[in-house]
């Protein structure tokens, strides 16, 4: 009898760490926000963002297979207060896509606000080039009054596009394509 209690303990621990892994695997995040700096420059303030971007198995093998991921960095700008209500002052979304072209073998990063594009031969390649943002106009200074406080806040989000419709069906497999990261933030100015 001892001996299968042994067993069943075993394969149950077992069992557990299996189910622990995997949910890693299909809960693992493909972005975060790493830090953000912010500078004025003739009468514009510029944001400096750094990303870390790590697709994991099942976003390779979604984006070698067709499917292209939008990639959306969500700016807010708002006026901290002290006693009252804060209050949004602006509001930015910055778009790219990613996508595999099979027959160059190359990954293609479209900026949709600008319309630039920029290729690699590498994924890795291509997500250090999405997590480093340099020099983003982020808002006028004119919309600012310099005896107040401000933070400007950053949400990252992937989504795939290009999934048939019968694997929407699915929406198991769908839904963990799709991310949100969770807001960072830093002041506008120090």
């Amino acid at each position: 009898m001892k001996y299968n209690s042994n067993n069943s303990a075993r394969f149950t621990s077992t069992t557990i760490l299996i189910l622990l892994l995997m949910t890693d695997s299909l809960f693992a995040q493909p972005a975060t926000p790493i830090k953000g700096e912010s500078f004025l420059l003739n009468g514009v303030y510029y944001s400096n963002i750094d990303i870390e971007f790590e697709f994991k198995q099942e976003y390779l093998e979604a984006l070698n297979s067709g499917l292209v991921f939008d990639i959306d960095l969500d700016f807010l700008v708002v006026n901290i207060r002290q006693r009252r209500f804060n209050r949004e002052i602006g509001r930015l979304s910055q778009k790219y896509t990613l996508k595999y072209n099979a027959f160059t073998q190359r990954y293609t990063i479209m900026n949709v606000n600008t319309g630039r594009v920029i290729s690699h031969s590498t994924i890795g390649s291509a997500l250090q080039y999405l997590g480093s943002i340099r020099n983003l106009p982020t808002i006028d200074d004119s919309l600012i009054n310099i005896d107040q406080n401000y933070l400007v806040y950053l949400q990252v989000s992937t989504r795939a596009r290009g999934v048939p419709d019968w694997i929407k069906t699915l929406t198991f497999w769908r839904d963990h394509l799709d991310f949100v990261t969770d807001w960072i933030q830093w002041p506008l100015y120090d």
